[in-house]
């Protein structure tokens, strides 16, 4: 096979090969045929006569470097994601976060294990942070009404969202163990990444969504009754 043939092999194994990076959904193999494509269409690049030729080479290059650093920050990230159980715990229920984003939440996460009732929520004041209740149970007193929730409810989230005080008094019981964000830490965290925010506005609203409806099928048991 003459030089020419050669070329034509490899020019059509690097379309090939971006062909097939975009049948993953795996960010990684994506990334690796993406790579592969770029280093194979560099010595037909290099080719071509004059300066077009310099620069297509280095577009080659640069797409080779961009996805091998991207490629490194990923696989260094699996090698490094170690969990405690209680983040472990955490994890699971805050679907939809990578792990490089769940880091991050954990970055600004304070935890709490109360030997005896912890204030979390107080009417008609706007709370420091929101919480997260991974085990035991939270007591709530909303106009006078007591009732407990948890374990994995969110509690404050309201008051997050709408960025206005909290409309019931909450305190984590003894022996829950509960996760809180400050609300300005986690604010600017969603404003710089756009899957936080999302995965996060999905959760805060399916849970008080939840709350809504447990609230609600109580009178309207009563009506039917």
């Amino acid at each position: 096979m003459d030089v020419e043939g050669i070329l034509l092999v490899i020019s059509f194994a690097a379309g090939a090969l971006l062909l097939l990076a975009s049948l993953f959904s795996s960010q990684v193999w994506q990334r690796v045929l993406t790579a592969a494509s770029a280093l194979c269409a560099i010595p037909p690049a290099l080719l071509i006569a004059g300066n077009a030729g310099v620069a297509a080479a280095l577009l080659c290059v640069s797409i080779v470097i961009a996805n091998g650093y991207h490629l490194i920050r990923q696989l260094g990230d699996k090698q490094q994601f170690r969990l405690s159980a209680e983040e472990m715990m955490l994890f699971a229920r805050l679907p939809g976060l990578t792990p490089g984003q769940f880091k991050s939440l954990l970055s600004i996460s304070e935890w709490h294990t109360p030997q005896s009732s912890m204030m979390l929520t107080k009417t008609g004041e706007n709370p420091a942070a929101l919480y997260y209740v991974l085990e035991g149970t939270v007591e709530v007193n909303r106009d006078g009404t007591r009732f407990n929730i948890g374990p994995h409810a969110f509690i404050g989230e309201l008051a997050f969202l709408r960025k206005k005080p909290a409309t019931a008094i909450t305190f984590a019981n003894a022996g829950a163990l509960v996760v809180s964000w400050p609300h300005q830490a986690l604010r600017d965290m969603m404003a710089a990444n756009d899957g936080i925010r999302k995965v996060l506005d999905n959760l805060l609203s399916a849970d008080l969504a939840e709350k809504i409806a447990r609230s609600a099928a109580p009178a309207l048991q009563e009506q039917q009754a």
